[in-house]
């Protein structure tokens, strides 16, 4: 009896392994035209461009930031914060885009995050930022198809973040 157990459990782990492995191959070929993005890596260049993204819990926001900015501040509530400048010539200059967002919890939850535009005066800084709600410990993935002014295809990344609200 016991024998037959352990070739069930074998089995059964042999199932897992493989299962993994082929999922694992089908999310790579359905994302192969997206670019992973490391947890704490918060930029990437596309050639001249380069793209700055952060995820916070909005009660790490100043008051008055979150005041000007209408951002509720709450454990339980996240921002996305993207930025997207361009190299010309020694500095790096803010550029418009199309930012569109969909948030994914591991539990294969989806969102759509609505961002929206904030413009510093003068030019200094162009922002997109997003708010969506989170839970304790909670893994979120952004999926971003950014499409910067000016350029025919878009940038398409993803950047991983965990959320801690206690």
């Amino acid at each position: 009896m016991r024998i037959k157990n352990k070739i069930t459990l074998t089995f059964l782990f042999i199932l897992l392994i493989l299962s993994n492995a082929c999922e694992q191959n089908t999310t790579n070929q359905l994302e192969s035209s997206r670019i992973a993005y490391d947890v704490n890596v918060h930029e990437k260049q596309f050639g001249d461009y380069i793209i700055h993204i952060n995820a916070l819990t909005t009660d790490q926001l100043p008051a008055g930031v979150a005041r000007a900015y209408n951002i509720s501040r709450s454990k339980n509530r996240a921002m996305l914060n993207v930025s997207i400048r361009k190299k010309h010539a020694e500095e790096e200059i803010p550029v418009t885009a199309i930012v569109k967002v969909i948030a994914k919890n591991l539990i294969s939850q989806q969102n759509n995050v609505e961002m929206r535009e904030i413009k510093e005066p003068d030019s200094v800084a162009i922002y997109y930022i997003g708010e969506l709600l989170v839970s304790n410990e909670e893994i979120i993935t952004f999926k971003l198809d950014i499409m910067p002014e000016g350029t025919s295809k878009p940038f398409l990344l993803s950047y991983s973040q965990q959320f801690f609200t206690k």
